[in-house]
């Protein structure tokens, strides 16, 4: 043989056990990584389920191989990654997303992934593979600051609180005693023992009085209990209106007028209802307190945003925000409010809520004029890490 085709021949076989100890390589490292690994064939079928994917669900892979990762995940309740895989498999384009995983302590994990087609020899897909990390421990991290905020907002509005529950107190003590004065009168012989218009008009504001004091009270421990994470089809103006009532003490507090200008079309959407009201909570309490001594306006519009979105703004005539400020008005723990007054991650709460809905958050300020701030929010996306088995 030629010195040329040995050669060749030789480069051949190196190329060839290289490839052989690349792919042993790659087989034992999709073992042994922490990166949360799975591979289904193109009908679904699983083919790989590594380690770090067992141990966060407590299910191996030896329990699913072979069978349809849809069929396997559905008795534990949650198929989120069998739906993505099935979906990249029929659209051939690679997703990156947020799934719900079953845990292995019997809890609901959180994990981010990547998942692409593969191809073959020839270019057709053959495969769908996910590479992913576990999300668990951060979306419980932030579940805990959301909590912590929303308990923040409650102390703040201690003062409102009491005037809101002052208020119909004293109509019901009046009303009360006015009966319960007609009523001794009666008892005694010294007026008819019978109602009067008047008195009805009286316990008609006694029940108002008292339904308002419930509405506001269950307001507020809605409010204040951790937030749920299921996602629901929702009406936006409902959560606004849900979210003003609850907002009437620091308007109050504000000497804020507040202006409703809700869409009366608008489509629902796809949300998370508790964390959209913590959005909505969270930019009319800051309009509030941005405004003057003296009070001012505070708007709330909700609007379509085309086809396949609908929006949200807030608006104040206060003072606005100055220029060297602005760059950082999303971030964590920074605040021009007075100490006290708040913790610095109202905002960082709401942007991180608008953008795990597959939303936009933007704003718009002019120093003594007052700022807008703007949400945008798809109506079919389902938020990151949430629930989705209402959509399903």
């Amino acid at each position: 043989m030629p010195v040329r085709n040995r050669h060749a021949t030789a480069r051949g076989k190196s190329a060839t056990g290289g490839r052989l100890r690349l792919g042993r390589g790659l087989v034992q490292m999709v073992e042994e990584t922490d990166v949360l690994i799975a591979m289904t064939d193109r009908e679904g079928h699983l083919l790989a389920w590594n380690r770090a994917l067992a141990e966060l669900t407590g299910r191996t892979e030896a329990e699913g191989l072979g069978r349809k990762l849809g069929d396997w995940l559905t008795p534990f309740g949650i198929r989120d990654l069998a739906d993505i895989m099935e979906r990249v498999a029929a659209e051939v384009e690679p997703l990156r997303c947020e799934v719900r995983l079953p845990g292995a302590s019997g809890e609901i994990a959180a994990a981010s992934f990547s998942v692409i087609p593969v191809r073959g020899t020839g270019g057709e897909p053959e495969a769908v593979l996910a590479a992913g990390h576990d999300l668990t421990a951060l979306r419980a991290l932030q579940s805990q600051v959301l909590h912590a905020e929303k308990l923040a907002t409650v102390g703040q509005v201690a003062a409102g609180v009491a005037h809101e529950i002052n208020n119909p107190l004293t109509s019901i003590q009046m009303c009360v005693e006015a009966v319960l004065r007609k009523a001794t009168l009666a008892a005694a012989g010294r007026l008819p023992n019978a109602f009067e218009p008047t008195d009805v008009g009286r316990l008609e504001k006694i029940r108002e009085g008292a339904e308002r004091i419930e509405k506001f009270s269950r307001d507020l421990t809605t409010y204040a209990r951790p937030s749920g994470r299921e996602v629901e089809q929702v009406s936006l103006n409902e959560v606004v209106d849900h979210a003003l009532s609850f907002c009437e003490p620091v308007l109050f507090e504000t000497k804020a007028e507040l202006v409703r200008e809700l869409e009366p079309e608008l489509p629902s959407a796809w949300l998370v209802r508790d964390h959209i009201m913590q959005v909505v909570t969270n930019l009319v309490r800051n309009a509030a307190q941005a405004l003057r001594e003296a009070g001012g306006h505070v708007t709330v519009r909700t609007f379509r945003g085309g086809r396949s979105s609908i929006g949200l703004a807030v608006s104040d005539d206060g003072e606005g925000i100055r220029p060297e400020d602005q760059p950082r008005v999303f971030e964590p723990f920074f605040s021009t409010k007075p100490a006290g007054r708040g913790t610095g991650l109202g905002l960082t709460v709401v942007r991180n809520i608008v953008l795990a809905h597959g939303g936009q958050i933007t704003f718009q300020s002019k120093l003594g004029s007052g700022t807008t701030f703007v949400v945008s929010l798809p109506i079919g996306a389902t938020p990151a890490g949430a629930s989705n088995q209402e959509k399903q």
